[in-house]
């Protein structure tokens, strides 16, 4: 029995060291990539990364443990490490990437089907760009390492039947480790009650473990709306239910972030919707409900179940709490396990279906060659998202033909072309978004900025005027929001 579990051990070790050596071929280019937007004042200048000392003070009180201190963490020990070399902190995200695809893959292992495909669908799935080649992202990536770690150990526990008190403390450990990553991952243990739902229907959640879970679930689900969430979102421009309509709104093109190769982009502008009417809205919701209502019809069985994760993943970034994103694609990170599972569960249940038809064995080969070239279609899709990370400029650039109503994307190509002395050019830039947006106040205040530099001081006085009224008038925004 050793002896086999070794054999065993090692075919599992060839196609998981295959995977991630492909994904890190893959991203060949991210090691170039320097700070991106945020990543700047974030990290580059951002004191409490650079100074473990300023860290233990800021990020171990009680406002500091409910701001992703882990993450913050591992950007600071990696400072202290290597300094500002924006290649080594991208390193490490491909590592963090690596080990959550062979988590994937063991998941899919040992409680789904078709693990190369799982493995290879997330390891090289577009969307994961932005954990990868992203800095910031790794607040997701860590945090979704916590979770799936977390997940296969609770599935091996419970199909062993040695789930007891020590174990259900680890699971304890690593769900406080992910919500320590990232906030948002305190969906964890909704994700494992979810398994006991589709495993022993309702007796489980009557035990007095699962009571106990439950409650201390809600606990610390609760502080952290109550001392996180709701406090940030009080400085969004955004309702709660202007955010929740919009993601209704959205549902279709956030759905196709998952299935179209071709979908990212750095920053999503996206409309945000108010009014509950809007035939947008209803499609939305008739899809959304669509897929709840599928998940919960068969949760017994492993597609339903892996599609009620994915929906359970989104809860805290994509439901009522607003932000002034409807999306941003780092946020779906830990939802994108799933999603490779539920296409690998496709894959080998069209293949099965096809060898049972007369004449099928000889198809069968037809849903992974299928998923061969979707697979490469990933591939080149990562290699130009990474190419285009190499510069900001490019980045803002995708976004804005992407988006061409994104005076964001305006702004912040002015900025660059301001930092980089093109005076004209990022006047054009910003004269673009001030009338994209003109309730938007820093437009104009960087047009003022520009004209200066022009030479230009009358022009840069009445710009300066004009950005004061609009402050005064519609509030201290910073970027635009477009509304339907």
């Amino acid at each position: 029995m050793p002896r086999a579990e070794g054999r065993r051990g090692r075919r599992r070790a060839v196609p998981c060291a295959a995977v991630v050596a492909l994904s890190v071929l893959v991203h060949w280019q991210v090691y170039t990539i320097p700070y991106l937007y945020t990543e700047i004042p974030g990290i580059q200048h951002n004191r409490v990364v650079r100074d473990l000392d300023v860290f233990a003070s800021r990020m171990l009180g009680p406002r500091g443990l409910v701001a992703r201190p882990l993450s913050v963490l591992s950007y600071a020990l990696g400072w202290a490490l290597h300094g500002d070399r924006p290649w080594a902190f991208h390193l490490t995200n491909v590592a963090i990437h690596g080990v959550n695809t062979v988590l994937v893959f063991l998941l899919a292992d040992g409680f789904f089907r078709a693990p190369l495909v799982a493995s290879l669908v997330f390891a090289l799935h577009p969307l994961a760009t932005a954990c990868v080649s992203q800095v910031f992202g790794r607040n997701y990536s860590l945090a979704s390492t916590f979770m799936l770690l977390g997940l296969l150990l609770h599935l091996r526990w419970r199909r062993d039947g040695t789930l007891g008190r020590g174990q259900v403390a680890c699971l304890a450990v690593l769900g406080t480790l992910a919500v320590l990553s990232k906030q948002t991952l305190i969906v964890f243990p909704l994700v494992v009650l979810w398994w006991e739902v589709r495993a022993t229907r309702w007796a489980a959640l009557a035990s007095k473990r699962a009571a106990l879970l439950a409650a201390a679930f809600v606990a610390v689900a609760a502080g952290l709306v109550r001392f996180y969430a709701l406090p940030l979102s009080a400085t969004s421009p955004i309702s709660p239910a202007s955010f929740a309509l919009s993601q209704l709104g959205n549902a279709a093109p956030i759905a196709r972030l998952y299935v179209w190769p071709y979908s990212t982009a750095f920053v999503h502008d996206l409309w945000f919707y108010d009014d509950v009417w809007h035939p947008e809205v209803a499609i939305g919701a008739l899809l959304v409900g669509t897929l709840a209502a599928g998940a919960w019809r068969w949760r017994a069985q492993p597609a339903g179940w892996l599609l009620g994760a994915l929906l359970i993943c989104l809860l805290p970034t994509n439901s009522v709490l607003p932000k002034n994103e409807v999306v941003r694609e780092w946020r779906l990170y830990p939802s994108l396990a799933f999603f490779a599972l539920l296409v690998a569960e496709a894959v080998a249940a069209a293949a099965a279906w096809l060898a049972r038809r007369p004449g099928g064995p000889r198809a069968a080969w037809l849903p992974y060659a299928a998923a061969a070239a979707y697979l490469a279609a990933y591939a080149h899709a990562d290699v130009r998202q990474d190419r285009i990370y190499q510069s900001e400029t490019a980045a803002w650039e995708q976004v804005l033909a992407r988006y061409p109503h994104s005076a964001d994307a305006m702004n912040n190509l002015g900025l660059q072309h301001l930092r980089r002395g093109h005076l004209a050019t990022a006047r054009r830039y910003f004269e673009m978004a001030a009338d994209a947006a003109p309730d938007v106040y820093v437009y104009r205040e960087n047009l003022a900025r520009v004209c200066a530099a022009l030479h230009e001081p009358d022009v840069a006085e009445r710009y300066a005027v004009e950005a004061e009224e609009i402050r005064q008038r519609y509030g201290a925004r910073t970027m635009s929001l477009h509304h339907r």
